[in-house]
């Protein structure tokens, strides 16, 4: 028997720690006595990573544990039935090798999900002990500063590429007979679902990781020093608390056999009880920091391997004291004798601490710091990213993102600082292992216009103040499930979507629920939303909408109610309890019903400004992002832009001989125009590349490109900008085009792109990831240092700018 690994990085579009990851990577698994091929750099080209597994099952035997390890940017083809980021049987996804950028339609480069699972499933028939792991967005279903860089395309891949690559290899064999449900044989760890986004950022140490990458390498190692047995549920649980910490908008999951020993075939139960033994007057309860238990939490404590808490036979309970790297410490409530073999049971999780920065001479923050003293769920730390900050007209708690609130004295500030950390906790909130619900159901988010629902993705979505959204849950299994919705808003305030419904509503078989939705007419008037007067109008803001769904009713106005009623509350009803009462404890444990449960989530931001009007343009390639992404306005970046390789391909439309060519590029509210003119042009002509760049400067927030074609007019689109009215300025892109259609009669919209903060401004890639055909010309649109010059001289030309 032979331990073998995979580890493919894909180091492409903006990531810097792909090496990182496959680093932590090969170093954990190698103290789990993993021997690792490593697959980056040249090599994790598409031929270079086939090629590695192809000979990873060539040489793997039956006794042989395996790992296949994959960093890098996920993207996907969405389905056009069901809207951009809903999951459906039209939905493409595959991983970016390192030569992704050169696909043709005769010769795709990305590696698709059906490909993968094939190769997943071809390598379970030599071992069944594979584990599968995969770091990047849109990972779920395949085999598949402090702001993350996102690991995926901000672009969907055209489904025409896909699919014709996909007919290509069924017709040379490829086989799709895979099962519905995934590779049984195979535990597949995925950094997000197949509708969220994964990402990475500056970990604890300050090295640029994968969230995912980071979480495991730790909870691996925290295992393998603890010599415990544990499930694949059990570590994967851990995972998804650490990076839910670190990004609320990312939840790992674990398919397959989840209830697997790590790097084994056995099987056990998803959450492992931990030995306990006596120390001096205290117990200790070994390996308790892989559930990543903390001071406050409790655990039952039974005389053997019992497979559930039992009031009757019980030694007694432990409330934890002290956490170490190794154990939890506390005393054991009856001061019985600890036998020999006897396992402690979680039962009830203490509310994370929200870490707070208050430091400075204001006597003010000295008296917020006293009232915080008592609070469990407030905790000050030195260098914690919330903060205290002192001015004229009071105190103010700023959040990475700015200003929560007006100047307050310090008891309302000490109560935005609870509402924090509620929220913070929500947001944290996931399934138990051990009690996972096991129906499916599948969830579709829309911003609602006129009673028609547009569908949004359930992770990166832009809504602004005024408009309406949707949520629609349907139950995909054979049980009844009860289903509530709970808002998280921009000022972290927690509010019940459905207190009609206080219980949830019961969603039977087959069955759906929209919210949002009129019960009684069927009108869908959407969910209204609107920025809180409360909160600054600056930048955008997250919102989450966390969706419970569980076996049994669940009464959701313990949120808002403390004392609904006095017991028998289900482990979910507990967790909202605390929140509701911001961590205080009861007198005394009191066991909880072990009621199923599932938690999902619809992520979104939301602008403090009304929706622009309607675009009014159309161009030939639109290869903007899937969803509007918002960037800080502080992120900057010199670059410069340039038009190359202009090609006239087929004249016969237009029939233009002389031509102008214009570009617009719009960076934080300032508009630049580039316009050339070419003469007498001729069917398959090669034309000059313009002399200058069509922009160079500084990009901030994001950097919004378009061209258009037009027959050769004296129109200065420069001046007509700096002149338009107020209002045509949310919108100047709209205005060019209606100006040059105006001026000169016909005008074909080529292309239009947004290039963001988060990928660079596109620096050192090719737009569009080649040439960009549209109509009758094709031409390259690259960005590139203001130092660097693309194309040829020759050309006359004009330039503009209108702020």
């Amino acid at each position: 028997m032979s331990r073998k690994a995979l580890l493919i990085g894909a180091q492409t579009g903006g990531l810097t720690g792909v090496a990182n990851d496959v680093a932590a990577m090969a170093d954990t698994l190698a103290r789990w006595g993993f021997d690792s091929t490593r697959c980056e750099d040249e090599n994790a080209s598409r031929a270079g990573i086939l090629d590695a597994y192809e000979r990873l099952i060539g040489q793997a035997r039956p006794d042989d544990a395996v790992v296949v390890y994959y960093s890098g940017h996920g993207a996907y083809s969405p389905d056009p039935e069901r809207g951009l980021g809903t999951p459906g049987h039209r939905v493409l996804q595959l991983i970016e090798p390192t030569d992704f950028t050169e696909s043709t339609e005769e010769d795709f480069r990305g590696i698709t999900a059906l490909e993968l699972s094939v190769l997943l499933a071809r390598l379970t028939e030599r071992t069944r002990n594979v584990t599968a792991v995969l770091d990047c967005c849109h990972s779920a279903h395949m085999s598949r500063d402090r702001d993350p860089v996102v690991k995926s395309r901000s672009r969907p891949v055209p489904e025409r590429l896909i699919r014709a690559h996909l007919d290509t290899l069924r017709r040379e064999g490829l086989p799709v007979d895979l099962p519905a449900t995934g590779n049984p044989h195979a535990v597949r760890i995925v950094a997000c679902g197949p509708e969220q986004l994964a990402g990475e950022a500056a970990n604890a140490d300050g090295v640029r990781m994968g969230y995912l990458t980071d979480a495991l390498t730790r909870s691996l190692t925290e295992l393998r020093d603890s010599g415990l047995a544990v499930s694949w549920a059990t570590v994967v649980d851990r995972v998804r608390q650490r990076v839910l910490t670190a990004w609320p908008a990312q939840r790992p999951e674990v398919e397959g056999p989840a209830r697997r020993v790590v790097f084994d075939t056995v099987e056990t139960d998803p959450v492992a009880t931990f030995p306990v033994s006596p120390v001096r007057d205290k117990v200790r309860i070994a390996g308790a920091p892989l559930l990543g238990v903390r001071p406050g939490d409790e655990f039952v404590v039974m005389p053997d391997d019992s497979p559930e808490a039992d009031d009757r036979r019980k030694l007694g309970d432990v409330v934890v004291a002290r956490v170490d790297a190794q154990a939890a410490y506390g005393v054991l409530s009856t001061g019985a004798p600890v036998p020999l073999g006897a396992r402690a049971h979680l039962v009830r999780a203490a509310l994370p601490a929200l870490p707070v920065r208050i430091t400075g001479d204001d006597p003010r923050l000295a008296a917020v710091a006293r009232l915080v003293e008592p609070v469990p769920v407030v905790e000050v730390v030195p260098d914690a990213e919330v903060r205290v900050e002192a001015e004229p007209g009071g105190l103010v708690v700023h959040d990475t993102i700015g200003p929560l609130h007006a100047p307050q004295p310090p008891d309302a500030v000490v109560a935005n600082l609870k509402r924090v950390a509620q929220a913070r906790a929500l947001r944290r909130l996931t399934e138990d292992p051990w009690l996972a619900l096991e129906t499916p159901v599948s969830i579709a988010f829309a911003r609602v216009d006129d009673g028609v629902a547009v569908p949004l993705p359930r992770s990166g979505a832009v809504v602004h103040s005024g408009q309406a959204i949707c949520v629609e849950v349907r139950n995909e299994g054979a049980s009844t499930v009860y289903v509530s919705l709970l808002d998280i808003g921009v000022s972290h305030q927690i509010s019940v979507l459905n207190p009609s419904a206080p219980s949830g509503v019961r969603l039977d078989p087959g069955r759906s629920y929209t919210f949002g939705g009129h019960d009684h007419t069927g009108r869908l008037a959407g969910l209204a939303v609107s920025w809180p007067t409360s909160v600054p109008a600056g930048e955008p803001r997250p919102e989450t909408i966390v969706v419970l769904v569980s076996a049994e009713p669940t009464d959701t106005r313990v949120l808002e109610q403390s004392g609904v009623r006095s017991g028998g509350w289900s482990r979910l009803e507990r967790y909202l309890r605390q929140l509701g009462t911001a961590g205080v404890r009861e007198t005394a444990p009191e066991a909880a019903r072990p009621v199923r449960f599932a938690v999902h989530t619809v992520d979104f931001d939301l602008v403090p400004t009304p929706a622009p009007p309607p675009e009014t343009s159309v161009f030939q390639v639109d290869d903007r992002p899937t969803t509007p992404t918002w960037t800080r306005s502080g992120r900057t970046r010199e670059v410069a832009v340039h038009l190359s390789d202009l090609v006239v391909h087929h004249n016969r439309r237009s029939r233009w001989s002389d031509v102008r060519l214009d570009a617009l590029v719009v960076t934080d509210g300032t508009c630049h125009v580039h316009t050339e003119f070419f003469h007498d042009i001729k069917d398959g002509e090669r034309l000059p590349s313009p002399t200058n760049p069509i922009f160079q400067g500084t990009a901030r927030a994001s950097l919004e490109v378009a061209v258009w074609m037009s027959p050769a007019g004296p129109l200065d689109l420069a001046s007509h900008l700096h002149s338009a009215n107020p209002a045509d300025a949310a919108n100047p892109v709209d205005t060019a085009h209606q100006a040059l259609t105006e001026a000169l009669g016909a005008t074909i919209g080529l292309y239009r792109t947004t290039l963001t903060a988060a990928e660079h401004f596109g620096l050192g890639r090719t737009v569009g990831d080649g040439a960009v055909r549209a109509q009758d010309f094709s031409f390259r649109c690259t960005v590139t240092e203001p130092s660097v010059r693309v194309g040829v001289v020759g050309v006359e030309h004009r330039e503009g700018t209108a702020g």
